[in-house]
């Protein structure tokens, strides 16, 4: 054969099964400028540099070990429905007397001219979109957005050799097929698995076991610790049930309803029902994947997105004011600190710096964890202690509640209390075995002023306590350090505002934090200075990271989804055509015809999304309870966004179902 025909060949290749070859380029095009937009951001050291996003590059080396898993699966995936489209063509040429390997030489310059294409145009939509990926980035952590515009070599590198890599594999898998496989096996290739399916009672069992046990993972879990113990294991088990319900469960229920011969042996019934048995076969594991990449895109975004737009709320619960001074002392050992020279003192560094307090409060507390439920607590610290049963109790002075809230105390016995978050009418603390104190809950609170030593943002019930007096407080802390051996220090928390902009108090809790002076303001053991502007950083940092993640990975799963669809809808309609053709041929009216067409499509086509609403139904508890780890805590905002996700999923989902619609009736109706 003379020279230059097999680059030839080739190009018209591609350009003759630009059906399935442009949507195949696409996602090799999408895939490799998400792969290096997110591996840009992990090799940028200088983005460890920046207040409040030293969490984004391991956010993004965990993207790039996720998109690169992705791309591998996925890229193989779409190669293999390519190649089955494509068996009677090849078949077709070893015929007309092509030998293998000049198929393979065909094959081969496909595949130079696919990752030519692929991947310098992913590297070039990469590098173009870089900036805008940034952009949203540093606006997700609430940064100043950097002018300048980078490339980043080893990115590309990373990028090249990856994706040379997964399309060499898939070549060699190519070759090893038409090298295998005779040429009369290839010219049957698209119309393989036209027999009934068999109804598989065992793995629809299996589907149902593990379905429901995922499920039941999600319904009887009722803490964050018991979340992050079995969210995987039930993850894993309803994507072994989703496989299993459209591969076997839902051949069995087709069949079932074949055996109602009332409700069969009706026009649009034995069309749909028939059409749904052989495409359920058929088609069945690319329904589960569509499932499965929907239920992660609805997943990832819901949760991210609640996680981020919580955590306003949250920083303001963890850091009350600009700065807050914690300071811890041994009342034993320690008179505490000296709260009259602790405020002029602060008053002085702050000014030092150019700013002022504009409001200052303060308070003593005493945190106490406690092991148990209704009213029983041990105080104990041991292995067999769990999150599930941990309850953070905060010790209040009667003084100081009425101080911040307002609002008059009734006057307390020794052994009485006001409590709030539980609903307990007594509190006995133990040290496993017997009794260290008991306190009489005399009125049980509605509301709280918030403290940061409130044991937010860690895994356990918060409680407060309100008890008579200093005195009380300090009696009770030591009957518990008598009794187990250790406790946690009494603090004396100082909370203050400040004048200036926020990164001016970035700089005085900067200042204050690593050389302000506060010796002469008591005896005490340690003084630690938090600051709002600090915790916001850190707090958006963590929840922007998810967010941006959650986003990007959403969008690849998205396209993948959308490609499945694409190349499920002319699957089936090279599979629908001959048939339809045969109806219409003995009689069946168009009219009929169009609307079993429709009927099937739609119901079979939705059938994903509905799955995948119910799989986020019952998510919906456990992720409540993982969000519990980052204190975000309010259900309303998270069922919002939740529901809201799904909508707007729900019309891109309808709006890709009406655009491949038409090319899946334009292929039956030919």
């Amino acid at each position: 054969m003379r020279k230059g025909l097999f680059p030839k060949l080739a190009v018209q290749n591609i350009v003759l099964n630009r059906r399935f070859y442009f949507p195949y380029l696409l996602t090799i095009i999408g895939t490799a400028a998400g792969f290096y937009d997110i591996a840009a951001i992990a090799y940028d050291e200088g983005m460890g540099q920046l207040r409040g996003a030293e969490y984004v590059a391991m956010f993004a080396s965990i993207g790039v070990t996720i998109v690169a898993a992705f791309a591998a699966i996925f890229l193989f995936y779409t190669n293999s429905f390519l190649m089955k489209r494509r068996s009677k063509e090849l078949g077709l040429y070893n015929i007309l007397g092509m030998g293998k390997g000049h198929i393979a030489l065909i094959l081969l310059w496909e595949s130079l001219y696919t990752a030519l294409i692929g991947i310098v145009g992913g590297l070039s939509a990469g590098v173009l979109l870089y900036k805008l990926v940034t952009l949203s980035l540093h606006r997700l952590l609430r940064l100043e957005v950097p002018f300048g515009f980078e490339i980043s070599p080893r990115a590309m590198a990373a990028t090249v050799l990856l994706f040379g890599g997964i399309l060499l594999l898939t070549l060699l898998y190519n070759l090893r097929r038409i090298t295998v496989v005779n040429p009369i096996a290839l010219l049957h290739g698209e119309s393989a698995g036209e027999r009934e399916p068999r109804t598989r009672w065992l793995l629809a069992i299996l589907g149902v076991l593990t379905l429901g046990g995922g499920y039941g993972l999600a319904l009887v879990t009722q803490t964050s610790e018991e979340a992050m113990l079995v969210y995987f294991l039930a993850v894993i088990l309803v994507i072994i049930g989703t496989y299993c319900l459209f591969t076997s469960v839902s051949i069995a229920v087709l069949k079932l309803l074949r055996r109602n011969k009332k409700f069969y042996y009706q026009t649009r019934h034995f069309i749909g029902v028939s059409g749904m048995l052989y495409r359920m076969k058929q088609n069945a594991v690319g329904l589960a994947n569509i499932c499965i990449l929907s239920t992660m895109v609805l997943v990832m975004l819901s949760g991210s997105l609640s996680l981020y737009l919580g955590m306003e709320d949250v920083t303001d619960r963890q850091a009350p004011a600009d700065l807050i001074l914690s300071v811890s002392y041994q009342p034993e050992e320690q008179a505490g600190p000296d709260t009259e020279a602790l405020f002029r003192r602060l008053q002085e560094e702050v000014a030092s710096q150019g700013q002022a307090v504009t409001e200052m409060e303060g308070n003593f507390y005493f945190p106490l964890t406690g092991d148990g439920r209704d009213g029983v607590y041990s105080l104990r610290s041991s292995g067999s202690m769990r999150y599930s049963s941990l309850t953070l109790f905060t010790l209040l002075t009667a003084q100081d509640y009425a101080a911040l809230t307002g609002r008059p105390v009734p006057e307390l016995g020794e052994n009485e209390a006001l409590l709030y978050g539980i609903p307990d009418t007594a509190l006995t603390f133990t040290d496993g075995e017997r009794p260290v104190f008991s306190l009489e809950v005399r009125e049980t609170l509605t509301d709280f002023p918030t403290i940061s030593g409130g044991g937010i943002g860690r895994v356990g019930r918060p409680a407060m306590v309100v008890v008579k007096d200093y005195d009380t407080l300090l009696r009770l802390w030591g009957e518990v350090f008598s009794a187990v051996g250790s406790a946690s220090l009494p603090v004396y928390e100082l909370r203050a505002d400040l004048t200036g902009t926020a990164d001016e108090k970035y700089d005085v809790w900067t200042y204050l934090s690593q050389e302000a002076d506060f010796t002469g303001t008591g005896s005490w053991s340690s003084l630690r200075v938090s600051s709002h502007e600090d915790i916001y950083s850190d707090n958006f940092g963590i929840a922007g990271g998810f967010l941006f993640l959650g986003v990007y990975l959403g969008l690849l799963f998205l396209m993948a989804a959308v490609l499945i669809i694409y190349y499920k809808q002319i699957s089936e309609g090279y599979e629908d055509r001959q048939r339809f053709q045969i109806m219409e041929k003995v009689g069946l009216e168009q009219r009929e015809i169009r609307r079993s067409i429709n009927s099937q499509v739609l119901t079979v086509f939705f059938l994903p999304l509905i799955v995948a609403a119910v799989h986020v139904a019952f998510d919906f508890r456990l992720m409540l309870q993982l969000l519990q780890i980052f204190s975000v805590t309010d259900v309303a905002p998270t069922a919002l966004c939740s529901l809201g996700t799904l909508l707007v999923f729900a019309a891109i989902y309808a709006a890709v179902f009406a655009l491949t619609a038409r090319v899946y009736y334009h292929i039956v109706s030919r």
